[in-house]
């Protein structure tokens, strides 16, 4: 299939359009010509279960890769602006709101927040006034937080790493990729990329410290 064949959901500008696509290729898909409130019945206005905990609704923030941190790994206002709005949206579900890098060199882009040249207190602090950003917003508008579920995603980017500059790929791989291998500009017989179990050792245990960070913060 071409991606002319497979049509992003931002092509169909109306509900009517998205409809007739459904219909097209899954006939019995319901939708809805628009969103309904609580007070007429949406299910998601309706609490979910999740991990034994009772989330107050069913909307929820996806994970985003933020670009607009510093290049020391901290927020900066647009980055808690982004956040209080994710706390004034309703959803209780805050999916991990931000890509949290937990080393220096697996960024995604230069202004991805995270822990940053080994700064966990700098990069803690961070995290901590965005998580109490996003609450003080949500608990103002809505009165609580206690149905409120809130998580930090963890991030290396892998093979996708621009720590320095995002036009420049500076990637971390296991093993060459036949398709990706071409895409980043990574040739076959170069095995300056590959990380080995020294890397990956020390990778772990970042992953269990950024962890334990997130924790204290309050995700």
């Amino acid at each position: 299939m071409t991606e002319e064949t497979i049509p992003k959901i931002g092509h169909f500008k109306t509900t009517a359009a998205f409809k007739e696509h459904w219909a097209r290729i899954s006939p019995n898909l319901p939708c809805d010509d628009r969103i309904l409130s609580a007070t007429e019945g949406s299910p998601m206005a309706q609490p979910i279960d999740i991990g034994g905990f009772k989330v107050g609704n069913r909307w929820c923030v996806q994970p985003m890769e933020g670009w607009d941190g510093t290049t020391d790994g901290q927020p900066t206002e647009h980055t808690f602006r982004r956040w209080k709005h994710f706390g004034l949206s309703g959803c209780k579900l805050i999916w991990g709101g931000e890509a949290f890098a937990v080393q220096s060199d697996g960024r995604a882009n230069p202004h991805q927040i995270g822990i940053v040249d080994g700064n966990e207190p700098r990069a803690e602090r961070g995290a901590t006034r965005l998580l109490q950003t996003l609450l003080s917003a949500h608990r103002e508008k809505f009165g609580r937080t206690d149905d409120l579920l809130v998580g930090l995603q963890l991030t290396h980017s892998g093979r996708f790493c621009r720590p320095h500059n995002h036009k420049l790929v500076e990637p971390k791989i296991l093993y060459h990729h036949p398709l990706l291998d071409p895409k980043l500009g990574i040739v076959d017989f170069d095995d300056s990329d590959l990380i080995d179990d020294d890397y990956i050792r020390a990778l772990i245990d970042q992953f269990i410290r950024a962890a334990a960070l997130a924790q204290r913060a309050g995700f």
